[in-house]
């Protein structure tokens, strides 16, 4: 299987190189950095590079810009009863966080 896959991979750069397809390619003659795709575990590698194309946050990570949102919005609220409603939020948040990222 994996002499198919690349007997195939081959035969389209092959191609590229012929119709001239590659000579945009913003990469060309760049380095190409794996560091960040091998420091994901593999079972999580697609689902972050979707996100990633996608211009897309983690839930997680989303989850940490939200709070520290609501966190700076706490900073200026005064009203007592509405600092506590967002206290709240913030904890359930928190909460919600942590076991997103215990179940990875």
């Amino acid at each position: 299987m994996s002499l198919f896959i690349d007997n195939a991979i081959a035969g389209w750069i092959r191609k590229a190189e012929k119709t001239g397809e590659l000579k945009d390619n913003p990469y060309r003659g760049k380095q190409l950095d794996l560091e960040e795709y091998f420091r994901t575990p593999a079972e999580h590698r697609l689902g972050m590079k979707i996100l990633k194309d996608a211009n897309c946050l983690p839930p997680a990570v989303q989850m940490m810009k939200d709070i520290e949102e609501k966190k700076q919005v706490l900073e200026t609220i005064e009203d007592p009863q509405q600092r506590e409603e967002l206290k709240k939020e913030i904890m359930a948040l928190e909460l919600k966080k942590e076991l997103l990222i215990e179940s990875m």
